[in-house]
Formats: C-alpha cells, sequence, structure tokens
C-alpha cells in the first residue's frame, strides 16, 4: 500500500465552494487548496435558486486544475449544506434546478403539514427538527402549491447526492445528509409512514447508504472532460457538518462538545442513539447522523449575521474585509457597548438590510442603538457568543452530562475575538481548530471508506496529529455572569 494518498474535498457552502487536496502521510494529514469560487443564488420570476450549473463547472474546474499539475488523485468525496435537494425525472434527467431553502415558499407550510401529521409525531419518528426549510416541508410546499415539476420527479437526491450523480452516475441517498429530510427515521430507514401519510412517491426516495460508500469511478464524459482517469468517488458525509463532526480532533469521554462555527453554527454532542422526545423537540434540538455515529444538535443563527453586514458596507470605495470588521469590534469603545440582541429571532433571517434589522431589534428591547460599526459586530458576536452558552447549558439538561471543554471547528474560528468571547460566555476553556474541518473530515472518510485508515477514531487521531489547536480561557467571569443574566431575560420573551 501507498505511504502518501492525496484525496481531494469537494466542500460546498452557502457563501463559497472549494476544492480541498488532503495529502495523508502515515498519521498526518495536510492540505491545500485548489480552487475557490464564490457561490450566488439566482432569483428568477420570484424564485431564490441555486445556481447548480454554474457550481457543478467549477467542480469540473476544480478537477481539471488537478488533472493539469499531474496529481495521482485517490478519490474524490462532496459534502454540501443540508435540506435543499433536486429531482431527476424517469430518465434521470434533473427537471429544475434547486431552490434554496432562504426562499419563502415555505412560508406557512406547517399550516398545511400539522391538520396531516404533527411536527411532534415526525420529532418522534425520526429525531429531526420538523423546521419549516426541512426538505419534508419544501416537497410538501410543492405539492400544496400544485407544482407540476413534483408530478414527474423519479427521484429526490439532497445537494451532495445530486453532484455524486452527476460525477458517478449513480443515484443513492446518503445518510447524514438524508437525515436532514425529515423523512429518514432513527432507525437509518426512509419513513414510510410519513412518505404514506403525506402522499408522497415512495419511488423517488432510493437506496439509503452509510457514509463512506464507495459509490464508483467518474462517469466517461466527466474524465474526458477534466482528463482525469477513473478516480473513485466516496459517498462521505455528504451534509457538511457532519463531515465536520466526523473529524472534531477530540480526545476520547464524552465530556466535551463541539461546535462548528460558519454561515450557521452547529453545536453538537455525540450520542449512543438519538434522542427523539417531546422534551428535546421543545427545546430546539435535533439528532443528526455522521460517520458510524449520532450526534444532537442545535441550529444557531451563526456568522450570516457578519456576512450580511459586510455585504451592506463593502464598497468599492471603501473595501472592507472580516478581519478589518474584527478589529473594528475590538476597539475600547465597542467593548463598551453592552447592546444585546437575540440572535434567533426571526427578523434576522433574511432581512433585506441587516444593519436596520439589529437596529431595530435593539430599540424595540428599549437598548441604546449603537454608534459604530465595530460597536454594532461586537453587538453581534457577544449575542453569538451567549447564545452558545444558553444551548450549551441546555444540551448538558438533555443529555445529563456535564461539558468541562468546547471544540470549536470551521471557518468561524479565524475570528479570534468570537473564539475568546466564548470562552467567556460559556465559562469553559475552548479549543479551536482546525478551520477546514469539514474538508478534513470528507477526506478522511474517504480514507477510512478505501480501508487506508481505521474508521472514527482513527479519524480523530489523525486530527489531533495534523491540527494545530488554540486554546482560549474564560476571562472576567463577574462580567460575564451580569451578561448570561441579561441575555437569559432577553431570550425569554421568545
Amino acid at each position: 500500500m501507498k505511504d502518501e494518498h492525496h484525496f481531494i474535498a469537494i466542500d460546498l457552502g452557502a457563501e463559497s465552494g472549494r476544492a480541498m487536496l488532503v495529502r495523508l502521510a502515515g498519521d498526518r494529514a495536510d492540505l491545500q487548496e485548489v480552487h475557490r469560487w464564490h457561490n450566488r443564488p439566482v432569483v428568477m420570476a420570484g424564485t431564490r435558486y441555486w445556481n447548480l450549473p454554474h457550481l457543478f463547472n467549477e467542480i469540473l474546474d476544480a478537477l481539471k486544475l488537478c488533472a493539469a499539475r499531474n496529481l495521482e488523485l485517490t478519490s474524490i468525496g462532496v459534502d454540501a449544506w443540508g435540506v435543499d435537494f433536486g429531482l431527476l425525472d424517469y430518465a434521470g434527467r434533473m427537471i429544475s434546478l434547486p431552490v434554496q431553502y432562504r426562499d419563502s415558499r415555505t412560508e406557512g407550510i406547517h399550516e398545511y403539514s400539522d391538520p396531516i401529521m404533527s411536527r411532534q409525531e415526525i420529532f418522534l419518528r425520526t429525531g429531526y427538527e420538523p423546521w419549516a426549510i426541512a426538505s419534508l416541508f419544501q416537497l410538501l410546499a410543492m405539492q400544496r402549491d400544485h407544482d407540476s415539476v413534483l408530478e414527474i420527479a423519479e427521484t429526490f437526491l439532497n445537494f451532495s447526492d445530486m453532484l455524486n450523480y452527476l460525477l458517478t452516475g449513480h443515484a443513492v441517498n446518503e445518510r447524514s445528509i438524508a437525515c436532514t429530510s425529515g423523512m429518514m427515521n432513527a432507525s437509518g430507514c426512509w419513513d414510510e409512514e410519513i412518505i404514506r401519510t403525506f402522499g408522497l412517491k415512495r419511488i423517488m426516495f432510493g437506496p439509503l447508504v452509510e457514509p463512506g460508500t464507495v459509490l464508483g469511478p467518474l462517469r466517461d464524459d466527466i474524465r474526458r472532460q477534466t482528463q482525469l482517469t477513473d478516480i473513485p468517488v466516496i459517498a462521505v458525509a455528504g451534509h457538511d457538518t457532519a463531515s465536520a463532526a466526523a473529524a472534531v480532533p477530540a480526545v476520547e469521554g464524552d465530556n466535551w462538545a463541539f461546535l462548528s462555527c460558519g454561515t450557521w453554527s452547529v453545536l453538537g454532542a455525540f450520542l449512543d442513539e438519538p434522542i427523539c422526545t417531546p422534551h428535546c423537540l421543545s427545546l430546539g434540538f435535533t439528532n443528526e447522523y455522521t460517520y458510524g455515529q449520532w450526534f444532537l444538535a442545535r441550529n444557531i443563527s451563526g456568522l450570516w449575521l457578519v456576512q450580511e453586514l459586510r455585504r451592506k458596507w463593502n464598497t468599492l470605495e471603501d473595501p472592507l474585509d472580516y478581519d478589518r470588521m474584527t478589529n473594528e469590534a475590538r476597539s475600547d469603545q465597542a467593548a463598551s457597548y453592552g447592546g444585546l440582541i437575540d440572535v434567533a429571532d426571526p427578523s434576522l433571517t433574511a432581512p433585506i438590510d441587516m444593519q436596520e434589522a439589529i437596529e431595530a431589534l435593539l430599540a424595540g428591547s428599549g437598548q441604546d442603538p449603537p454608534k459604530t460599526r465595530g460597536q454594532l459586530v461586537r453587538c453581534v458576536l457577544t449575542s453569538l457568543a451567549l447564545e452558545y452558552n444558553a444551548r450549551l447549558e441546555t444540551m448538558s439538561e438533555l443529555t445529563g452530562r456535564k461539558f468541562d471543554s468546547l471544540y470549536m471547528v470551521g471557518g468561524g474560528i479565524a475570528n479570534d475575538l468570537l473564539c475568546q468571547l466564548t470562552a467567556d460566555a460559556c465559562g469553559i476553556n475552548i479549543h479551536a481548530g482546525p478551520t477546514q474541518c469539514t474538508a478534513m473530515g470528507n477526506a478522511l472518510i474517504q480514507a477510512a471508506a478505501l480501508k487506508i485508515i481505521d474508521g472514527p477514531q482513527a479519524i480523530r487521531s489523525v486530527m489531533r496529529e495534523s491540527t494545530e489547536i488554540a486554546d482560549y480561557r474564560p476571562q472576567s467571569e463577574d462580567q460575564w455572569s451580569q451578561k448570561r443574566e441579561d441575555y437569559a431575560k432577553l431570550i425569554s420573551r421568545r
């Protein structure tokens, strides 16, 4: 067996896509970026779509770059966000662009679905939070609106599964991303009762496979376009959060939790089996699946808030990057501002103007408005950190476990101010690293699928050997005790 292996991890996020080359040699792995591109949804005739042709073309460009560099690739894997999907007709042709989860079509969907099957019953069967953007409710919105696309659909594929299909011709549903559909039950199977009760076509939902399933080689036409050989494509943990979870560089034991930080934040802890109780649902938690294991998770609105502020403030006349925004938030003037917002407020989901939406929340709760951009960003970051703490306390209640450390992974940890604020808000040690946990998890699941390394614990071991981890310790406990009280009062209005 070769001493060195090269994996391509295609990692798609809501803001950008990237192709990462991960080199595994012995018990250490490193990665480098091959190609990166913007992910820009398009609005056509009032519907917000993902631009799948553009994304797929960028993936092909990444593979062409690998061929041009004469890289000897071991395999390829794809991960992406959850819930969104594409549909194929009887001949395997895509019949519509995937609609983005922030589209308005699922507004009010529970008024349609609840009389058919309650959200609580759906959760008791699946363990997955029945939020309106889950694939099930997107399909039901199409059903409610008599969308003709649904009538001719023969195959349902979540986003990473759709890309795997376009690369290989094999249409399968990988369990970690199928979990986000809200139609996979706690046994890891399509829930026949949900599908039957809602009148969905059973034929659409194909075979479910484990993360780490070898799908087959690249299609002939893809090989011709990219000049690559018959490299295998692996169905990794296709949900990006699940790939990140698989690669958290933690030691054994159950006294730690993890936080994947990006456009969304996902707080998680591993479980022997999912918690499918009404109490779990009432607390806003969900159960997700990764490589060989379930984990309890809480979706939290993450750096989307900061991304939207940058989108407004960044101009040709005054270019603004995230480092500059963070430095402005780090200033003494910004630190002195005490404003807090409920980061889960529905008004922040997709506002036309994020700054106006945040300032409206501050005014509505009787707080002084921020005077500078730095104060506004500091308000967001502090509020996020306090939300992490509130949900960590709830997760301790649900699991009966006391968490004394938190592993932060993902691109958001590049914001060291957020990491320190999180340590302060949670009152526990934070271990931050790596930023590219999703891509590393993607690649190491490929390695495990090909028997190059041996299972989940080996993945974590490689990550510990390969990752530089920054530690943050809590500071100013007296000050943060008051902030926790203030935030608890703020969110009690939910």
